[in-house]
């Protein structure tokens, strides 16, 4: 569970797809984008707005389900508890994603649909365990949304006004969709688009919708960015269907994409270099798949700061309760004296149940320094405690 950069949260690694999840969605219709003036609208949706995860409704033998929206995975996977209505596997398929390349039961897609698209057309689909995303997020989450179903749309996300729009693919660029980069497709079919660091250093980020960060840096970046900058590192914890590990995390001075130009942005170590949800949320999106094209423009949230963790907690939201799954050892909220297990009942005098998982993620890397006092349940004892936030790097 990573709470890091302007994201404030986690990032979840799937089986098949990196993930962090939660937000919300909706299925009513919103005119942000009128058809008079670009592409035609195949669906549209209302998503959380910033960096949250981009939930979809999928609806399935007659009955609606989450569903994550997620570039940086291969394969549209399903939850492990509808393996048995996908019938028999078809192969063994290796899949891809920003974690790395797995190998899965494919199956064939079965009738399912996004608002009026119909998900058969992905071809294959895989099955992953999705019970710890869940936890993690607070949310019933039934799937992910890989690149073998998007790669067809043309998709523009409007992170400011809380709009996903699926367009149908024309040749040319509507004039309002901001600056074009190319889209090199790896092998394995996930968008990769060229950048710049430390000034003139040249790397291939994935695009992956699906890690709620800024992003990745491959190893050796990561590293080389340490050595030039002598920069400050610190750790979060990132938990995953195969288990827990611990990430390094680093505070760069400059990222270019395209003409665009970001300061003192957070990394995290990764086994590729990507570009997530809290980068992307800085602007409006379109991603025009069928044309191998991706369309940046200046959003309100553009020039936002990022931060990670001060506090040392990782939530999980079980059963709509808040509790502790792990406290880093010297943080802040370890040496308050709060322990793993630990139910928060209380922030301040406002009950945990009155915000959602990531609002208090949010709330504990808002501003250094800043005391936060909890109320704690430990078996049957409850009492107050009291912590200042502290920024790592």
């Amino acid at each position: 569970m990573r709470e890091d950069g302007s994201h404030k949260c986690l990032k979840a690694v799937l089986a098949f797809c990196t993930l962090f999840l939660a937000g919300c969605y909706g299925a009513e219709p919103k005119n942000s984008f009128e058809e008079s003036t670009g592409p035609k609208i195949l669906a549209e949706f209302t998503i959380a707005r910033g960096e949250r995860p981009i939930f979809l409704p999928v609806s399935f033998k007659g009955k609606e389900y989450l569903f994550v929206l997620d570039t940086g995975c291969s394969h549209t996977t399903f939850d492990t508890s509808f393996r048995h209505q996908l019938g028999g596997a078809k192969k063994i398929g290796k899949g891809l994603t920003a974690g790395g390349p797995v190998m899965s039961e494919l199956f064939h897609a079965p009738e399912a649909f996004i608002g009026p698209l119909d998900m058969q057309n992905c071809g294959e689909v895989s099955c992953s365990d999705f019970k710890m995303v869940s936890l993690v997020s607070g949310e019933k989450i039934s799937g992910v949304i890989g690149m073998n179903f998007l790669k067809r749309y043309v998709i523009q996300i409007d992170f400011d006004e809380g709009i996903l729009s699926f367009l149908k693919s024309t040749e040319h660029q509507n004039a309002n969709w901001g600056k074009e980069l190319a889209i090199n497709f790896h092998s394995m079919g996930i968008p990769q688009i060229k950048g710049k660091i430390l000034s003139d250093v040249t790397a291939d980020f994935f695009i992956d919708t699906g890690c709620n960060s800024t992003g990745d840096l491959a190893g050796k970046l990561f590293k080389e960015v340490i050595s030039k900058r002598k920069a400050k590192t610190s750790e979060a914890l990132a938990i995953t269907t195969a288990g827990i590990i611990r990430q390094r995390l680093v505070r760069i001075g400059d990222l270019s994409i395209g003409l665009f130009d970001y300061q003192d942005i957070i990394f995290s170590e990764g086994i590729f270099s990507c570009l997530g949800l809290s980068f992307l949320s800085r602007h409006i999106v379109t991603f025009d798949f069928p044309n191998s094209k991706i369309y940046l423009k200046k959003g309100k949230e553009f020039k936002k700061v990022d931060e990670t963790d001060m506090s040392g907690l990782h939530l999980l939201r079980v059963s709509n309760k808040t509790i502790v799954h792990s406290v880093d050892e010297g943080s802040p909220a370890k040496e308050a004296g709060i322990r793993a297990n630990d139910a928060i009942l209380k922030i301040g005098n406002k009950d945990t149940t009155e915000y959602n998982i990531w609002e208090l993620r949010r709330l504990l890397m808002s501003i250094n320094n800043h005391k936060i006092t909890m109320t704690i349940k430990r078996g049957d004892d409850v009492n107050k405690v009291s912590f200042l936030l502290n920024r790592k790097i």
